[in-house]
């Protein structure tokens, strides 16, 4: 049995869509230059470490949040 188009594009690529969250935005960026450039004293691992933290509980609260309003809909 063949899935119609529908069925299709509602099954996202789930490694896609965790890559493009860790992607970090604009604002994200100038954030980590200006904490790395003008603030230095806090370590350089420890920012990069925090920004990587806060992009992935994004990607989850994210993902979480259209899973539970998938299931209002049904």
């Amino acid at each position: 049995m063949g899935q119609t188009e529908r069925n299709e594009s509602e099954q996202p690529n789930r490694r896609l869509s965790r890559m493009v969250a860790l992607v970090p935005s604009v604002p994200e960026i100038r954030y980590l230059l200006a904490r790395i450039l003008i603030f230095p004293p806090t370590q350089k691992p420890f920012i990069m470490a925090w920004s990587v933290w806060r992009r992935r509980h994004q990607c989850a609260a994210t993902f979480s949040h259209y899973k539970s309003r998938l299931k209002m809909q049904l």
